[in-house]
């Protein structure tokens, strides 16, 4: 077999948007009830992003319909479908899909290698053998336990916003095969040689395409799979990673004392603090030259920002930012931080100023705002 480079012009079966009427309906019940907690650009705030890779509830229409039409018990998401008629609601989701891009709808099954001993790795192989397991993946990359010893079949989508050329960037370990819209468009085998590899452009219209991976690589005590969906413009969608169940976005709240935290948050100082009120109140205080950088009301800190590689990301603080709260406490330039602790409602910061001993009191005032006074 001779490597081939082929491109294909693959025009969506499905396009993003079901039509620019329903998906400038879904906008506006969107910017109606939707953007207070998920962004007005879909980014998240109070609730998680909705452009993200990583769906806990299923990035499918089916999975987005059925949270809008009946919230998620628990949490603050709310069903609608006793409030909105049924066109609004898929009128809705229809807006969601059409801001997607990247890989979705991700599922994971396993079958025995035995079956596929000696043979390609074909989509007709799979139709007679029963998979050991199936399991849908909320982060919409692959990964898989320890040790794994089988066959896996991976189906997704992949919903694409910027026309143009795209390729499958797969590591070359064990042997993969790729069928995207029932095309095979990449295989490789690390036992064969290279020149025979299939790894074909893809020239794609805006929309959404189903696709297959097919790998089978020696038990090891970690998978080594890796790829990328590369496209325009500087386009990567990952393929492979690690699971993020246990790691779902840890968020700290409010409770009824004060919470004194220290986290990395970008455009904050180093030394800056966040004392979070127990009215929702967010306020971060810089205790290097004792003064109020910034603050936040309906705030909460998500510790583990829900995007690739979060355990490596800096915290985020999601709220409404309160205008004008950025303000000098001291007079003086040089006061010494001493320590920082909670009393009942109030965050107490502990200075030493001019010589004295000098408290800082940050404390909760209505349902959005703070005082702040010195003793």
């Amino acid at each position: 077999m001779k490597k081939r480079i082929v491109t294909l012009l693959l025009c969506s079966l499905t396009p993003l948007l079901a039509s620019p009427t329903s998906a400038e309906r879904g906008k506006e019940v969107y910017m109606q009830i939707c953007f207070t907690c998920h962004g007005p650009h879909l980014e998240g705030g109070i609730g998680p992003a909705l452009t993200d890779p990583f769906w806990k509830h299923g990035s499918s229409p089916e999975a987005i319909l059925d949270v809008i039409d009946n919230g998620i018990d628990g949490t603050e998401m709310m069903g609608y479908k006793n409030v909105y008629p049924e066109a609004d609601r898929l009128a809705l989701r229809d807006f969601i899909l059409s801001e997607q891009a990247g890989i979705r709808e991700m599922v994971r099954y396993v079958y025995p290698k035995d079956h596929f001993k000696g043979k390609r790795l074909l989509p007709e192989l799979f139709k007679t053998i029963e998979s050991t397991s199936s399991t849908p993946l909320p982060e919409n990359w692959l990964y898989v336990k320890r040790n794994l010893e089988g066959v896996v079949r991976v189906t997704a989508k992949a919903y694409i916003q910027t026309p143009g050329t795209y390729r499958f960037d797969i590591r070359r370990v064990g042997r993969t095969a790729i069928y995207f819209e029932g095309k095979e468009v990449h295989y490789s085998d690390e036992n064969s040689p290279k020149e025979e590899d299939i790894n074909e452009k893809l020239e794609l219209e805006a929309g959404s395409y189903s696709f297959e991976i097919f790998h089978e690589e020696k038990r090891a005590h970690s998978y080594k799979f890796y790829g990328n969906l590369v496209g325009p413009a500087g386009a990567r969608y990952v393929l492979s990673g690690r699971s993020l169940q246990g790691s779902t976005p840890k968020v700290i709240v409010a409770g009824p004392a004060a919470k004194i935290e220290r986290k990395w948050i970008k455009d904050l100082p180093p030394r800056a603090i966040l004392c979070l009120l127990p009215n929702k109140v967010i306020v971060a205080f810089n205790t290097v030259d004792g003064s109020v950088v910034d603050a936040w009301h309906s705030a909460e800190i998500d510790q583990t920002p829900s995007l690739t590689d979060r355990s490596q990301q800096q915290s985020q603080i999601k709220g409404k930012n309160i205008p004008n709260s950025a303000r000098q406490v001291f007079e003086s330039s040089d006061p010494e931080f001493i320590a920082y602790e909670s009393d009942q409602a109030n965050a107490l910061i502990h200075f030493i100023v001019d010589g004295k001993p000098t408290t800082v009191s940050i404390a909760p005032e209505g349902e959005s705002s703070f005082t702040i006074s010195t003793k």
